[in-house]
């Protein structure tokens, strides 16, 4: 009896360990779902920024080109002799005028000159840098400066930082 008893409390045993096991295996199941749900919902909220990041650089990158955009038009209207720039820059079609990867704007020209043969009483008579007409002197336009010699070892350090990010965020 002894050896029938001892195996009955020997498979009690092992019938308790495996019990214990397959709680502990349906814990760690349910742990590892749990891990599965949250990165899940992890990679979805950082999808979710990710869209909205990138919604929001394309809205500020399309501001920036068109304020760039008007300010070249009217930058060229007044050097085409345009009565009141604003005016004319309001008139012309933006379509046909895009600003390039290099950051020109590429269409200025032929839009201005569509305007000015479309609405020629927006603009006076186009005069000639130095050119005197009356009591009227046409003045070379300006032109925009070259960049200036950067010296990294005569600058603060705060100097030094905020131009080396400014480098790399070109990259």
């Amino acid at each position: 009896m002894s050896v029938d008893g001892g195996m009955m409390s020997g498979t009690d045993d092992t019938i308790e360990d495996v019990e214990a096991l397959r709680r502990a295996l349906n814990e760690a199941r349910s742990e590892v779902e749990a891990v599965r749900q949250e990165m899940t919902d992890v990679v979805t909220r950082q999808e979710t920024l990710q869209r909205s990041h990138e919604e929001a650089l394309a809205r500020v990158r399309q501001d920036s080109d068109r304020e760039v955009i008007v300010a070249a038009l009217r930058a060229e209207a007044i050097r085409n002799g345009a009565h009141n720039p604003d005016d004319v820059v309001r008139l012309i079609d933006l379509e046909g005028i895009n600003r390039g990867e290099d950051g020109s704007v590429v269409g200025v020209a032929e839009a201005l000159q569509q305007a000015r043969q479309e609405r020629a009483y927006l603009f006076g008579e186009l005069l000639r840098p130095g050119y005197s007409s009356g009591t009227t002197v046409g003045q070379a336009a300006p032109r925009p400066g070259g960049i200036e010699p950067f010296n990294a070892r005569a600058v603060s350090e705060a100097d030094y930082e905020a131009r080396k990010w400014q480098f790399l965020a070109q990259g």
